[in-house]
């Protein structure tokens, strides 16, 4: 487990899903753990539901709409409680469906805006008191949807994908200070969200694409981050850790019609590699 112990962090988006699952993982590495959301509602229930798991945790929140510079400037100064914000986990995020043809400036304008400009604005101000205090770690929560076309979803695609330019950028601004910047990014999780939206067909797709074959948690996204978080990644910067079960290995249907010609039926059969090209659902 990795020691965050007195550390600050704060997590965007921390009330649900993803941001959830990191936050309870910082909590459990002994960080003091800030959530930043819209919703004050969402981020009491989440705070109550971390105290559940650690009633003494110093745990707590503050409303920040991410595209709000001004909110998120407060956010970071409430999260350092006087001192330096040592973790940010810029989980905060959302996407957009649509064909190219179809979607309007509005469209792009919701997914660039909250998943690229509001985390630089979060990056630029958790940047700011990391500087003044000695350096801290800063983890994006990216997606492989950054890495692969997906149809009806070419603006979260994009989105993600500018993201993880901006990390690498962020990594290369801000190592003069001793600030890391990195990303994580998640494969498949149905998180509250996004699970009502998802057919069975395409979670048993999802799941069978990924050679793990399991959809992923929220806290196997925490851990990552926590991780990335601590002293154990000292020397990482710049990079994009995917945690998504495999998804994101390139992957081409199976050859196994061929194997049969050169070793016959039986053979391929004792072996039995998984065709994940089908992407299908089926063993």
């Amino acid at each position: 487990m990795p020691n965050l112990t007195d550390r600050n962090a704060l997590v965007t988006g921390g009330g649900t899903g993803l941001g959830f699952g990191c936050a309870v993982q910082l909590m459990r590495a002994g960080a003091r753990v800030t959530l930043a959301g819209r919703r004050e509602n969402v981020l009491q229930d989440a705070v109550a539901r971390l105290r559940t798991v650690d009633p003494a945790a110093p745990v707590g929140y503050v409303v920040c709409d991410i595209t709000d510079e001004a909110q998120v400037e407060n956010a970071v100064r409430a999260a350092a409680h006087g001192g330096n914000l040592d973790v940010l986990v810029a989980n905060a995020g959302s996407g957009a469906p649509g064909a190219i043809l179809q979607m309007g400036a509005e469209a792009w304008d919701y997914c660039l805006r909250l998943n690229v400009t509001g985390t630089a604005l979060c990056i630029k101000h958790a940047g700011l008191m990391m500087k003044q205090h000695g350096g801290g770690s800063i983890i994006t929560i990216s997606s492989t949807s950054g890495t692969k076309v997906q149809p009806w979803l070419a603006a979260y695609n994009a989105s993600k994908a500018g993201l993880d330019m901006l990390m690498r950028c962020a990594a290369v601004e801000l190592a003069q200070h001793n600030i890391r910047v990195n990303s994580v990014q998640p494969g498949y999780v149905p998180t509250e969200a996004f699970a009502p939206t998802v057919s069975p067909q395409l979670d048993a797709t999802l799941t069978h694409a990924a050679p793990l074959g399991r959809s992923g948690t929220p806290e196997d996204i925490g851990r990552a981050v926590a991780f990335l978080a601590s002293d154990g990644a000292a020397w990482i910067t710049g990079q994009t850790l995917g945690v998504d079960g495999g998804l994101n290995i390139p992957v081409m249907p199976s050859m196994a019609a061929v194997a049969e010609l050169v070793y016959g039926s039986e053979t391929v059969r004792e072996y039995g590699l998984p065709d994940l090209g089908l992407r299908d659902g089926r063993d």
